[in-house]
């Protein structure tokens, strides 16, 4: 799903001048290679919303959070927190592979959560948006990821799509069957 999304994301970021993309490290941090160069710094676990919110704080805009669904719930719920709190003009973009696939695809703790999580946390409900990363849904997904870098404050897009590994063994579980 990080492929579709990248590039529906680039389309869109083509338009602001100085944008900056703030990943963390997952499936998704492939964005930072060829041909995406989508992603323009990778530090640590749950890095992608504090970098945000800090150039945010200085004044580059767009600024875009990247951060996987398991990396989300294991260190990115309290940079989350804090743009709530700071009302950080961030849009924080959470790869959903409804699967923790770097490390074997363990269930992840926020499958059918995420929305619940964000607005908890204080998101406002109308900036959590959720989009499903198909060649066939780029304009959809253009016009979400666009209507939510415009909003000041903070919006999260959930890109949702099963890891590619996942669902074959999923689909292959079930021919055994």
């Amino acid at each position: 799903g990080h492929r579709d999304f990248y590039t529906a994301l680039n389309a869109v970021l083509a338009k602001y001048e100085g944008s900056r993309v703030f990943g963390d490290i997952g499936c998704y941090t492939l964005g930072y290679m060829p041909p995406f160069h989508a992603i323009h710094s990778c530090v640590e676990m749950g890095a992608s919303l504090t970098m945000a919110i800090g150039a945010a704080n200085s004044g580059v805009w767009p600024s875009v959070g990247v951060i996987g669904d398991s990396t989300f719930t294991h260190s990115g719920m309290t940079g989350l927190l804090d743009a709530v709190n700071s009302n950080a003009d961030i849009t924080l973009c959470i790869s959903d592979n409804l699967t923790t696939g770097m490390t074997g695809g363990q269930d992840s703790a926020g499958t059918g959560k995420l929305e619940k999580i964000c607005a908890a946390i204080g998101v406002p409900e109308e900036h959590i948006r959720t989009i499903i990363p198909l060649p066939k849904n780029y304009p959809d997904m253009e016009r979400v990821i666009e209507e939510e870098i415009n909003y000041h404050g903070v919006s999260v897009v959930i890109c949702r799509r099963e890891c590619i590994q996942t669902a074959k063994r999923h689909a292959a579980a079930k021919n055994r069957q």
